[in-house]
């Protein structure tokens, strides 16, 4: 009956290690909560600041200067839709290199909020243990101070 519900309990967390792939030190409550809320915010400010500053300007400008290439006659416009195709295209690539050119800044974020969590104990070259107290975690804990403090009988 008890390993029916623990792996109802395994079900239930899709992001947990199996019980045998889990150290001493795991905890199953910090890993769940990966820090999402502030991942999703600097995913959104590199959205928004990507477009206001980046591809928009990229693309008003590579179709102004593509309309002006267009009036000076160093492009030809097309008979039927006149310099219209010519300018939309040079928009959206524009806006797709107006992009692709904020992609450091936003990495650099991303850098910066590693760095973070690194100075709170997480990351390489930090011990990972529970920051918050749950049950799995006092039971282990006891469990593996228990084995290690009996004297071994040989």
């Amino acid at each position: 009956m008890t390993s029916v519900s623990t792996h109802e309990n395994q079900d239930k967390g899709p992001h947990l290690p199996p019980p045998s792939k889990q150290s001493l030190l795991f905890c199953p409550k910090s890993k769940l909560h990966i820090h999402r809320g502030e991942i999703s915010k600097i995913i959104r400010e590199c959205q928004e600041e990507s477009f206001w500053k980046r591809a928009l300007p990229f693309s008003l400008v590579s179709m102004l200067v593509t309309q002006g290439l267009v009036h000076q006659g160093y492009l030809a416009s097309n008979p039927r839709f006149g310099s219209l195709p010519k300018v939309a295209l040079a928009g959206i690539l524009g806006f797709g290199l107006g992009k692709a050119s904020y992609i450091r800044v936003c990495q650099k974020k991303f850098h910066l909020f590693e760095e973070q969590l690194r100075g709170a104990g997480f990351g390489p070259g930090h011990n990972r243990h529970c920051l918050l107290t749950c049950e799995e975690c006092k039971i282990k804990r006891a469990l593996s101070e228990k084995g290690s403090s009996q004297p071994s009988a040989s």
